[in-house]
């Protein structure tokens, strides 16, 4: 029997844990949030000012935990200001720096014209800082798209992915607190609820028109994945090696965007804030458990 010998060997720690998954998970809430608020301001519309409003308390909350949440995740958290003073043009982490920093300072002066109920410039603000509100949560998936060793991101899908999660999360977390609003500070006047029944429709509207693009993508991603027997092959790796299993895709797609859509096409439901929250709740857990997927089973395979 001949010997073998081993030349070099090595085990590739998993570069994103938990803690980056939550992570990604608020910077979605934060920049969907900001989002719903400035669409809310552009409505030019009294009843969706303080939806407008709300919507920015919402993001000034997320942005004190995110930046939390990514320092404990840094081995090393007290050496963070070396991304500033040893800027790499050529690398798409060091924009994600860039965009994470600018984010909370142009948002913070739309913010503050919309508090004082300067529309105008309010919108003026609120348009310049969308970008890069996007930004702070596509920068992730364009990041990961450039994981070139890492088969299940590489794609051109990657960023559009996370940035529609991030509207379609950012909306449903509006409309939880909308309807927490609506049932403990609108209960009083009839009048308010009515119309603001009429709203929380629109949003539902808004809604399942997400769920539907998040379900496109998907099915693009299968239709990749069925014509490409080299890709198909590595994700029946995943599943005969107990990396992942057929629940673990099928249930944050069935919670987070099969069942909420039901929900919103059924009229019963529909109509009623109770349903609407109900399938809000259903869509940030669904995405969060989605968002896991994507991290687990990429890094589970080997590098290519």
């Amino acid at each position: 029997m001949s010997e073998i010998t081993v030349i070099y060997n090595v085990q590739h720690p998993v570069p994103f844990g938990f803690l980056i998954v939550l992570f990604t998970s608020i910077t979605g809430l934060n920049s969907g949030s900001y989002l719903a608020s400035v669409v809310f301001t552009y409505l030019e519309k009294k009843e969706y000012l303080p939806l407008a409003k709300f919507s920015a308390l919402l993001v000034i909350f997320l942005w004190v935990i995110a930046p939390i949440i990514l320092l404990l995740d840094i081995s090393q958290p007290w050496r963070f200001w070396h991304l500033f003073f040893y800027f790499a043009p050529e690398s798409p982490m060091a924009w994600g720096t860039v965009i994470l920093t600018a984010y909370p300072f142009i948002a913070s002066i739309y913010i503050w014209h919309l508090f004082h109920n300067n529309l105008g410039r309010a919108k003026i603000w609120g348009f310049i800082g969308l970008p890069i509100a996007l930004g702070s949560h596509g920068f992730v998936g364009f990041v990961l798209s450039f994981s070139k060793a890492r088969i299940l991101w590489s794609t051109s899908v990657t960023p559009l992915f996370f940035l529609i999660t991030a509207a379609l999360s950012g909306l449903a977390l509006v409309i939880i607190f909308d309807t927490i609003r609506y049932y403990l500070v609108l209960r009083k006047s009839p009048a308010a609820q009515t119309q603001e029944r009429l709203i929380f429709h629109y949003l539902g509207e808004v809604l399942y028109i997400l769920i539907f693009a998040d379900l496109a993508l998907i099915l693009f991603y299968l239709m990749k994945l069925a014509l490409s027997p080299h890709l198909f092959d590595h994700i029946l790796s995943l599943l005969s090696k107990g990396i992942i299993s057929s629940s673990d895709f099928l249930l944050p797609l069935f919670l987070g965007l099969l069942l909420p859509l039901a929900i919103l096409l059924i009229p019963w439901t529909a109509k009623r804030p109770f349903g609407q929250l109900i399938a809000s709740i259903l869509i940030i857990t669904g995405i969060f458990y989605m968002g896991n997927l994507v991290f687990t089973a990429a890094q589970g395979l080997a590098l290519i």
